[in-house]
């Protein structure tokens, strides 16, 4: 049974270190994805609902090397949202913490029929076959933890181009050991995993944040070389004092997630280079499977806020509303991406799942952007409606949609450091309670989210909602 892109050139060398310190070497971690993927269904559809842990690190590799096809989704997804999913996609497996079923009450998930430490894999005795295409290897989110029915359909040549590329420009070694600073379902954190697993490299599992003593004890203890970060991850680190963070090991820095403001990007670049430390700066989209662009360290100085070049294997370019290609430096165009890594295309249900490579190699990522004399891109606003909030893609249709569901009418826009949630005709709510409640729901710390209670949204006089008079009250 293959294992994916799991490297086999180092049985002996450490693969993943546990919470605990528990060490799995490449062999060992082989012989743990064929036990399980013996438990697996062949090319039926999965939702994996965990966190950076073993067991479910294990099962995403397992489905990999089996040819299931998971959905990767973490477990602070809210339970309407999870049951939305499964109305949508009906899937013939759920693997999640079993502690998380038994408090949902009789198995509302299905029949235990495997139990990988404290999760369980529920088999759904009522699903429907589906038609999977026969290079469907994984499906992601794109808008955050909405539980929003639109993913992201990935290969297997998808992840493995990816993971390699990245490998490549971050030249990762076999002596590398990251920690899973990031979530495993967002794909800038999955990227992490894949391309240290291909290059035989270490993973140290951490579901800890950096604020957490626990998160520093693990990069010391099991001498970390590398994490990632998204722009919130930085701002952590700054207000922590970054350049007097004890990490002696660590000699990597990645940041991708959001547009991080310039000044900070050349304060940890500046506090890099006084360690010593390599700082990339990145870009990337879900539907690229995750990088698509990076800028070396060496240019941090003259090029800071800029998203860089292409990675390997990749090529960008610039669009004119009119289909034309922008050449000259400094105009604004859409940007567009080609390479192996550009995803088949989306998802909205099951019966999507048969489609075939929609996008052939070729991604408009709706971000408009300018390109200077030496080729390096600087992304300039997005066409379309999407957010990027401490590293989670927000759609702004989808909060409104998690708004209705709650029975609430709302108008969301906002930055990228500010989600604002507009709501009309309810005068009864109290608008902190349910800043909280959106910004769980969301998966947002409720610092980035504000709601503003409205007798009435204002509208256009096609009765749509008008958004330019709501922007101008913020």
């Amino acid at each position: 049974m293959k294992s994916g892109f799991v490297s086999r050139q180092y049985p002996e060398r450490a693969a993943l270190v546990a919470e605990g310190g528990v060490t799995l070497t490449y062999a060992d971690l082989h012989q743990a994805i064929d036990r399980l993927a013996a438990q697996l269904p062949a090319r039926q559809l999965i939702f994996i609902v965990g966190g950076n842990d073993l067991p479910t690190l294990l099962c995403y590799l397992a489905s990999q090397a089996q040819g299931a096809v998971p959905l990767l989704l973490g477990r602070g997804l809210d339970e309407a949202q999870l049951n939305r999913l499964i109305r949508s996609y009906d899937p013939a497996y759920i693997f999640t913490a079993t502690e998380a079923a038994e408090a949902a009450g009789a198995h509302p998930y299905g029949t235990l029929v495997h139990e990988e430490g404290a999760y369980g894999l529920y088999r759904r005795l009522d699903a429907v076959p589906h038609e999977l295409h026969p290079e469907l290897a994984l499906l992601m989110a794109t808008s955050g933890s909405t539980g929003s029915p639109k993913l992201v359909r990935l290969s297997a040549h998808n992840l493995a181009a990816n993971a390699a590329s990245i490998a490549e420009y971050l030249a990762i070694a076999p002596q590398e050991r990251a920690i899973t600073s990031l979530p495993f379902h967002y794909s800038y954190g999955l990227s992490v995993i894949n391309s240290h697993l291909l290059a035989g490299a270490s993973l140290v599992l951490s579901d800890h944040s950096l604020m957490a003593p626990a998160f520093w004890k693990q990069v010391n203890e099991h001498q970390v070389t590398s994490f990632a970060g998204v722009p919130y991850s930085y701002d952590i680190l700054l207000k922590l004092r970054l350049g007097r963070i004890n990490m002696p090991s660590v000699h990597t820095l990645t940041q991708a997630g959001g547009r991080m403001d310039p000044a900070k990007v050349q304060q940890v670049a500046d506090i890099c280079r006084e360690k010593g430390i390599r700082f990339f700066s990145m870009y990337g989209q879900t539907e690229a499977t995750a990088r698509i662009a990076y800028l070396a360290p060496a240019e941090m100085a003259t090029k800071s806020g800029s998203i860089g070049r292409a990675i390997p294997g990749g090529r960008l370019w610039l669009e004119s509303d009119d289909g034309r290609v922008v050449t000259e430096p400094g105009i604004v165009g859409e940007l567009i991406y080609a390479g192996p890594n550009v995803s088949m295309g989306y998802a909205e249900s099951a019966a999507d799942l048969k489609l075939g490579d929609v996008n052939k190699g070729q991604l408009r990522t709706g971000d408009l952007a300018r390109v200077d004399e030496d080729g390096c891109f600087f992304i300039e606003g997005r066409r379309h409606r999407f957010l990027k909030i401490l590293g989670i893609r927000i759609s702004l249709d989808a909060v409104e949609r998690l708004a209705a569901d709650k029975g609430l009418a709302c108008a969301a826009h906002g930055s990228d450091d500010k989600l604002v949630i507009h709501v009309g005709n309810a005068p009864e709510l109290a608008s902190d309670e349910l800043r909280q409640d959106m910004a769980k729901s969301l998966g947002l710390h409720p610092s980035v989210v504000a709601v503003n209670l409205m007798r009435e949204l204002p509208r256009l006089p096609t009765g749509k909602v008008d958004y330019q008079c709501l922007s101008q009250l913020s």
